[in-house]
């Protein structure tokens, strides 16, 4: 747990302590044993019964969170998220496959490598996004009419990143709060104009 939960759970009130056993759902496992452990500290004496009804929410919370963790559901996206200030802000798996198939799966890879501190594993998330995008465009030149093949692939690369990649440099059980995703989409859409021009008026 360490000690940053503990810092910041002894600069809380009491109301907003109890808001973690409360409104448990919104914050990570450890921020909810850290407000346990600071309300003991101040005096809190919890019943065996009440530390076991903790407990059992906690993993039925996770137990659900589990039952819908599909690759194809909507619902899976949305795990692990939370509005918990302790946990950190990262961009979420809907966005960055969003921006797999509207942009191309190069712009997923670099919301992911944003979400990771270490420059090794960064480059490991970009250099996939170039060359499966590089794959994607060459099939696109090759295969007529491959406008269906194009979205596919996409969503195929986005389905990577959200799974593999994010499993292994991220952490499949790593609860965040979801980042604002227009500074990219911005930077996204300039990007991408260009091209669109070139390929209807080329």
């Amino acid at each position: 747990m360490g000690t940053r939960f503990k810092e910041l759970m002894s600069k809380k009130s009491e109301k907003e302590l109890m808001d973690y056993l409360i409104n448990f759902n919104k914050y990570t496992p450890d921020a909810i044993t850290a407000a346990v452990d600071e309300l003991k500290g101040r005096g809190r004496n919890f019943t065996e019964q009440e530390l076991i009804e903790i407990k059992e929410k906690i993993e039925t919370s996770d137990k659900s969170e589990k039952e819908v963790d599909s690759l194809w559901s909507t619902d899976s996206l949305k795990l692990n998220i939370v509005t918990d200030t302790n946990a950190p802000i990262l961009y979420s798996k809907m966005a960055i496959r969003g921006f797999c198939v509207l942009f191309t799966t190069f712009f997923g890879a670099v919301l992911l490598s944003s979400n990771t501190k270490d420059t090794k594993n960064k480059l490991m998330i970009i250099g996939f996004g170039i060359i499966y995008t590089g794959l994607t465009i060459a099939l696109a030149n090759i295969i007529p009419t491959s406008t269906y093949y194009v979205i596919l692939l996409n969503t195929a690369g986005g389905l990577a990143l959200t799974s593999t990649f994010w499993d292994k440099y991220v952490g499949k059980d790593t609860k965040y709060r979801a980042k604002p995703i227009w500074k990219p989409l911005i930077i996204s859409v300039i990007i991408t104009i260009p091209f669109l021009l070139a390929i209807i008026y080329g």
